[in-house]
């Protein structure tokens, strides 16, 4: 039993502490974040609405933009093509100068694949705007060594939840779920459980989702080392039989010709940097909902334009590559924006309150809360005693099956899991304002 009250003792300092140094950084990504989520609404540049492109004409239209591109630059070799995050109508292309292999000092083109013309008109101010706020967020302004900074900060987040969903518990014994204490001291103490544990699900989910992001070019440099080494140690000895190479066009339509509801999300060229030898590697989505973000890797023959195999990427690729939408909540439009804004600032409110409490406690020593405390359970002893953590793990369930759900689910089924989404939220606002 004393073994058991050290050990919460260390538990509940540690998620204090943890909790002040977290504080100002999650305010500063909360509010970088709100910026980023409201980006496309808030921009003015834009390209013509997305078509839906057929198999034949993404084929057509790579290659022509290929080609404009090789006919600019003739001394320059090609290196990677890939579609526009945001818009898949815009087509990045990496050109390595003057025969370079290298990715890091490669040459960008941009191509609307709508009009097939180059895109050269320079950033806007707001795009510019945007863009400072995603490198702020992202790393601090510190670069590479920033990212993983920022994923030691998302770390200890997910930490700091899990040890005040603990200590949730423990400070609930006999206590009406949501239940707030009207004294100043207690009642931010009593938000800040009962907010935190409400936003629960979504923050575990936003910050295990930041995390990977933040690592993620450490966990494709271990991709590159284990798959990539083994694929091109495989193909280290292919000899090409001529030196006539299939177009790009014929290589894309031997990939959808594999795996029709499909779509292009990167493409490596041969004998290149992250390339191997005389063979594409090709990056392709599925389009059907439930293996949407789950992509495979096609080993495509540069000459014959055969798929020489199919890689399945590992587990802690295939995270990295879900967590994106997952954390930034862009994938169910505006509407799922707006609930993705309300869980920002409800978590922020639970950093803000915790903050303030402890200030407060700090300053007014003598504030004899316990007493207050006490007092409370005394007068809930009468009420039924039920399973403390019972409904909080029932509402954080109802978090991480919405944003999972609707990431994967379409029509109906997609209602249904923005849905489940909401409600914490109801949960949130019904219980305070009966508190």
């Amino acid at each position: 039993m004393a073994y058991g009250k050290a050990a919460f003792k260390y538990i509940y300092k540690a998620h204090t502490y943890i909790g002040l140094f977290v504080a100002i950084h999650f305010a500063i990504f909360s509010l970088t974040g709100l910026l980023l989520l409201f980006k496309d609404e808030v921009q003015s540049e834009k390209i013509e609405q997305e078509k839906k492109w057929t198999a034949e004409e993404i084929s057509t239209a790579y290659f022509s933009a290929l080609e404009k591109a090789k006919l600019e630059f003739p001394q320059d070799k090609p290196l990677a093509i890939y579609p526009d995050d945001n818009n898949k109508n815009i087509l990045h292309i990496r050109m390595g100068i003057d025969g370079s292999t290298k990715l890091r000092g490669s040459r960008r083109l941009k191509y609307n694949l709508q009009t097939g013309e180059k895109i050269t008109h320079e950033e806007t101010s707001v795009s510019g705007f945007y863009d400072a706020i995603l490198i702020l967020h992202r790393e601090l302004f510190l670069g590479s060594n920033g990212k993983l900074y920022v994923g030691f900060v998302g770390f200890l987040y997910v930490l700091m939840l899990v040890s005040g969903f603990f200590i949730y518990g423990r400070f609930m014994k006999s206590r009406t779920f949501g239940e707030i204490r009207k004294a100043k001291i207690p009642k931010l103490v009593d938000l800040h459980k009962f907010v935190g544990v409400v936003t629960f699900g979504w923050g575990l989910i936003i910050g295990l989702s930041g995390v990977f992001l933040a690592f993620n070019g450490l966990l494709i440099k271990i991709f590159q080392m284990q798959s990539l080494k083994h694929l091109s140690e495989q193909y280290s000895g292919y000899i090409a039989s001529s030196n006539e190479s299939a177009s790009l066009a014929n290589i894309i339509r031997s990939v959808f010709s594999e795996k029709i509801d499909s779509e292009i999300s990167y493409i490596s060229f041969p004998n290149t940097e992250y390339g191997i030898q005389g063979h594409y590697l090709i990056l392709v989505d599925s389009t059907q909902a439930f293996a949407q973000k789950l992509s495979e890797l096609f080993v495509v023959n540069n000459q014959t334009a055969q798929i020489a195999e199919i890689v399945q990427l590992p587990l802690y690729l295939k995270l990295v590559l879900l967590s994106e939408p997952l954390h930034f909540g862009d994938y169910g439009g505006l509407f799922l924006k707006i609930v993705w804004a309300i869980f920002t600032l409800c978590s922020l409110a639970v950093v803000l309150f915790g903050v303030y409490s402890f200030y407060l406690k700090r300053k007014n020593r003598k504030v004899n809360v316990e007493k207050t405390t006490d007092t409370i359970r005394k007068n809930s002893k009468s009420k039924k005693k039920e399973i403390i953590y019972k409904k909080p793990i029932l509402v954080g369930s109802f978090s991480i099956l919405g944003i999972v759900g609707a990431l994967f689910l379409e029509g109906f089924l997609d209602y249904i899991a923005v849905g489940l989404l909401l409600i914490p939220l109801v949960v949130l606002f019904v219980r305070r304002r009966n508190a």
